[in-house]
């Protein structure tokens, strides 16, 4: 019997929500002795655990009634005004307190846009392959897409106009810096036209910029929020990637009435972000300890991600090519079209390597013959042997 009204539409909204792969494969590999370049996630060796922890006594002795207390959905206000002091350094220079709102990182700012601007049918302008937690999200609202592809300086921009004027997308959804999965970094040039077209076709535009302290190289660019006037614009950040993700403080910046509508949303999701992590994140900053454990971050990451390329090139050069990231967290490995990643993985597998196939970060279902390799998690010495195994497996293939 064909299913209709409510549970209809549950049933459409599950059959599109999975569970993410890569939770998933790092939930049946957990304890298991792997090289691991499948997560997404930051090397705790490198966590500020003793300078929280100094933090965190002094918080709770001086302030604790309030930490420990209900806040305001929009966030605790000295981070926001910290914050908004950092959106003007990068190039948002109308960025007050009320243009930022705190979140559960940056995930729940990328939710909140969804809520916002999207339901059954509406069409996402995003690059692909694109952030896979974002095309889950995006998938909950029903979303459907107009993918745009990559090449070497981001998003080709002007293939995006046709799509555009044909498809009239309810949200542009971007990584310009080190996007996940590929690490490649927009130029200047296809910022500027991106913010352009988006303010011309009045699209609302979703900036995840939560990769932006990690350059190892070159010089930073302008968030694309920034090169155009446009009222529906949201650029997201995190602390997750610089000082602890277990923290889970992120923030957003748009236009007062839009952060006012977002709040609102957030309140009914969970009121508040932890008023203790947020009160620990802010001291950390105001004590300024961001910027050298940036540094640090910034000089172990470079020395991890030029292992990893000299790896590849030593182990897979001739069989397989790679992008070669600015900055971030992933590169992006496609095989010879031939070549199934999701194929190749139980094999690696059994050797001790894991990686994520490409193909979940495709909308328009292509990518198979591509992978994700994040190069922070393991060390140098773990990470060379690892690719020599990967290309072992994928000479065999």
């Amino acid at each position: 019997m064909e299913e209709t009204g409510t549970g209809a539409r549950l049933a459409r909204r599950m059959r599109r929500v999975s569970a993410s792969p890569i939770m998933e494969l790092l939930k049946t590999t957990a304890g298991g002795n792997y090289t691991s370049f499948a997560s997404g996630l930051p090397d705790p060796e490198l966590y500020p655990t003793a300078a929280l922890s100094g933090i965190a006594e002094e918080v709770l002795a001086e302030d604790g009634r309030m930490a420990l207390q209900y806040g305001p959905a929009e966030g605790y206000p000295p981070l926001r005004a910290w914050i908004a002091e950092r959106m003007r350094q990068r190039g948002l220079a109308d960025a007050t307190p009320e243009h930022i709102l705190i979140t559960h990182g940056s995930q729940q700012a990328l939710d909140l846009a969804a809520r916002v601007f999207l339901d059954t049918g509406a069409a996402v302008l995003l690059e692909t392959p694109s952030y896979l937690a974002a095309i889950q999200a995006f998938d909950s609202y029903e979303a459907e897409y107009a993918p745009v592809p990559l090449d070497a300086e981001g998003m080709e921009v002007e293939r995006a106009v046709a799509l555009l004027k044909d498809h009239r997308p309810r949200l542009i959804f971007t990584l310009p810096n080190f996007q996940n999965p590929t690490g490649i970094t927009q130029s200047l040039a296809r910022r500027q036209r991106l913010a352009e077209l988006a303010a011309e076709y009045q699209a609302p535009l979703l900036e995840d910029d939560a990769y932006h302290d990690l350059r190892y190289e070159g010089e930073a660019l302008p968030p694309v929020t920034a090169l155009a006037p446009n009222p529906l614009a949201i650029y997201t950040g995190t602390f997750s990637k610089t000082i602890a993700p277990g923290l889970r403080v992120g923030y957003l910046y748009a236009q007062p009435a839009l952060v006012a509508r977002l709040a609102q949303l957030k309140q009914i999701t969970d009121l508040h972000t932890g008023s203790f992590a947020q009160r620990l994140v802010y001291q950390f900053c105001a004590r300024c300890l961001l910027e050298p454990q940036i540094a640090l971050l910034r000089d172990t990451y470079r020395a991890r991600r030029d292992a990893l390329l000299a790896a590849l090139e030593e182990s897979l050069s001739g069989m397989a090519s790679w992008t070669r990231p600015l900055g971030g967290m992933f590169l992006f490995v496609s095989l010879p079209s031939h070549l199934d990643a999701q194929a190749l993985l139980p094999a690696a597998q059994e050797r001790g390597v894991l990686f994520v196939p490409g193909a979940g970060f495709h909308p328009d279902g292509g990518g198979a013959n591509t992978l994700r390799l994040n190069f922070v998690s393991a060390h140098e010495e773990a990470i060379r042997r690892g690719t020599a195994i990967l290309a072992e497996v994928i000479a065999a293939s």
